[in-house]
């Protein structure tokens, strides 16, 4: 194990085989410049004017599971595609919807979205304790190769004040109830808007406190998974087959229109037969 505390970041273009070593072997790594400012402004405005013109979504998210998580000091918005018309774009980045795909590969031919979210982390936002998003896949088999990656994209500046996530770099590998280290051993991962922090999701992490007076810290949040777990966003709900019938075949396939062996089958077939457009 390496004793470098420095998240590994890389520039555009990026160099693959760094992208696929860092994300590998320390957990996790920062893309510059993932998203342009227009592209992290889009995406904001749009969330924004959607949830101002729908408050009981707001409501809906502040006593959800998720939200109770976050606590009130944080919005949260799921539900993106059919609602928000970037997210689509946003979620096929190609520089990291192919990473996920080589990354995962060794466990699982097809990947899926594991969810997709905008939060606001606002002033007064406390500190998350260390912990793993691969808890509720506890029994799954860990090891050298991730069964998840999570992507934390700054849709604005990621700051120590306004609670830039913690990372625990060479924390993997292991099963998610096992003991945090001390904080000391934790990294900040300050970032810039439009940088996107991906990580293994077996890494430890934790979102900041934000102690600024009101600068409120802006994320697109996504996951990406081997085929064969539940995700936590039930895309076929919150995306049934009418609504993904407008979206690219690949979206369709992360959303989970897809199948890996015999599990996510729709009538003993292809899942995508339930779209209309293909049927």
């Amino acid at each position: 194990m390496t004793t470098d505390k420095t998240i590994p970041r890389l520039t555009r273009p990026y160099d693959t085989d760094q992208l696929d070593d860092a994300l590998r072997n320390r957990g996790a790594v920062v893309l510059a410049e993932a998203y342009s400012t227009e592209q992290c402004d889009t995406f904001v405005t749009q969330v924004q004017d959607y949830l101002a013109a729908h408050p009981e979504e707001v409501e809906y998210a502040a006593k959800s599971v998720l939200g109770g998580f976050q606590n009130d000091t944080t919005q949260t918005f799921h539900g993106l595609f059919g609602t928000v018309p970037c997210a689509a774009d946003m979620v096929l980045q190609r520089d990291i919807v192919d990473c996920a795909r080589r990354v995962l590969r060794p466990l699982s031919e097809t990947i899926l979205l594991t969810n997709a979210e905008y939060m606001a982390r606002r002033p007064g936002t406390s500190r998350q304790p260390l912990h793993c998003d691969t808890y509720m896949w506890r029994h799954a088999p860990y090891g050298e190769n991730p069964i998840a990656i999570t992507v934390l994209a700054a849709m604005s500046d990621f700051t120590v004040d306004n609670g830039a996530t913690w990372v625990v770099l060479d924390s993997h590998g292991g099963p998610p109830t096992h003991d945090a280290p001390n904080w000391s051993e934790a990294v900040r991962a300050t970032m810039a808007k439009g940088d996107a922090l991906m990580f293994r999701a077996d890494l430890l992490h934790a979102g900041g406190a934000n102690t600024t007076e009101s600068d409120v810290r802006h994320i697109f949040s996504m996951g990406f998974q081997v085929g064969w777990l539940r995700q936590v966003e039930n895309t076929s709900l919150s995306v049934p087959p009418h609504r993904a019938a407008e979206l690219a075949p690949e979206l369709q396939e992360l959303l989970g229109y897809s199948y890996e062996g015999v599990l996510g089958l729709y009538k003993g077939g292809h899942p995508n037969n339930a779209i209309p457009a293909n049927a």
